[in-house]
């Protein structure tokens, strides 16, 4: 399929995009076609809604162009190709559902760039099968609901009836995602949140403080739930509530001039996952520069053998929000050079991941420190609990330690405050929290 294409396609649609695979075609013929002789009348209103929901969505190295009245080109440069027809697909399904009151999957067409030169593209169509597993990978369903009235196509932004919701506005951290199908069998959970102290050996200080899950709890259930024992709508829920509490404690903190920086845990399963990593995106930009510079995101629970590319443009997508990304390393990976080169600030374990049966050994700590000094990484080790596991650090000279047996989770942070190592070592096994 050819199409026209405008001079700033030269860019959006470069050969090194194309052969990635992450450049999209939006077609709206469909919704053309629906509205018949209204299309006139609604179009504006029409790129306003599609340019509102991929500004919100897309990343500050996406690109986007109207090509048509009926088409928009997506590239988005550090997103999986799979990924990048999903986030189109979501986009898609709000618009058709804003305009017409529903959408059927089969009104959507997507299509990927093969090829292009000054004055064409070559468009390969995304077949239905495909879209309806990317709709059901990202919890989009058909809706076989009412179909808009006439005059409900006329409803534009900025128009008397139009009743648009603020994008990223969020009246509460649990709230629903917006992005996909209803979570009507999903009662919203009790999650309570605390802040673990992360002591920089080097500095001999604790400067930093990791937000994350202290209890999951949901009405019926009556003891806490894990986060891995969790449904991925679920964990959706509960990791944006974390998040939310996080950039609100800091701003909080910070203007009682109480001052630290922050790790941000975003567990692989979830960022991952296209859904969450929109919903994640969507909200770093609304996070404020003034406390970017202050936010470290630590992507956790990665799995063994992660291809270094889809852990690449995760450090990638997370980039222009932060100081940096770290990531954790699973206990049963031995060779670690997908870690490598691809823009870590450090590399670490979580001894939580570890099983009694395979505990954390100085051959760990060891192998850790060397693959990182090569790599020109920091290092970290989360959750330690007890003294052996101090000393394998200390010998190994591990750069950031946290746990139990470092200092104590907090309801909120306490700011920055010196801890040598004498304080650490001396401190009597009964005092260690576990």
């Amino acid at each position: 399929m050819l199409q026209h294409s405008a001079p700033i396609l030269a860019a959006a649609a470069s050969p090194s995009f194309l052969a990635k695979g992450c450049v999209n075609v939006i077609e709206l013929d469909s919704l053309k076609e629906q509205a018949g002789e209204r299309w006139a009348r609604i179009r504006e209103g029409v790129f306003a809604r599609i340019e509102a929901l991929l500004r919100a969505k897309l990343g500050p190295n996406d690109l986007f162009v109207r090509l048509a009245d009926t088409a928009y080109l997506i590239t988005m440069p550090t997103t999986e190709a799979g990924d990048v027809s999903a986030v189109c697909l979501s986009v898609a399904f709000e618009l058709y559902t804003s305009f017409l009151g529903q959408c059927d999957l089969d009104q959507i067409a997507l299509n990927i760039v093969l090829s292009g030169d000054d004055d064409t593209l070559t468009l390969k169509r995304v077949p239905q099968e495909k879209i309806r597993a990317l709709a059901e990978k990202v919890g989009i369903q058909d809706q076989a609901g009412r179909r808009a009235q006439p005059e409900e196509l006329e409803r534009l932004p900025g128009m008397p009836g139009y009743q648009a919701t603020a994008i990223g506005q969020r009246a509460k951290p649990v709230q629903v995602p917006r992005w996909g199908a209803p979570l009507a069998a999903v009662a919203p959970p009790q999650v309570d949140h605390h802040f673990v102290p992360i002591w920089s050996v080097p500095n001999a200080a604790v400067t930093t403080y990791a937000c994350e899950v202290k209890s999951i709890l949901f009405s019926g259930r009556g003891q806490s739930v894990a986060l891995k024992q969790l449904a991925p709508q679920e964990r959706h829920v509960v990791e944006m509530t974390v998040f939310h509490a996080a950039m609100a404690q800091l701003e909080k903190s910070f203007a009682e001039g109480n001052k630290f920086l922050l790790i941000m845990p975003l567990s692989f399963e979830f960022f991952g996952a296209p859904a969450g990593r929109m919903e994640i995106l969507s909200a770093c930009r609304n996070v404020s520069h003034n406390f970017r510079s202050l936010i470290t995101f630590m992507i956790f629970d990665v799995p063994p053998g992660v291809a270094q590319t889809r852990l690449a443009n995760m450090v990638g997508a997370l980039s222009p929000f932060g100081r940096g990304t770290v990531a954790t390393i699973s206990p049963s990976l031995r060779a670690y050079g997908a870690y490598q080169g691809i823009g870590l600030k450090a590399v670490g374990f979580n001894l939580e991941e570890f099983s009694a049966a395979t505990p954390f050994c100085q051959n760990d700590a060891e192998q850790l420190a060397h693959f990182a000094r090569r790599a020109n990484l920091g290092t970290f080790l989360y959750a330690v609990r007890d003294k052996t596991t101090l000393k394998f650090a200390q010998d190994a000279r591990i750069q950031f330690l946290s746990g139990p047996a470092i200092a104590p989770t907090c309801a909120e942070p306490r700011g920055m405050w010196r801890l040598p190592w004498g304080d650490v070592l001396s401190k009597p096994d009964m005092e260690l929290w576990v």
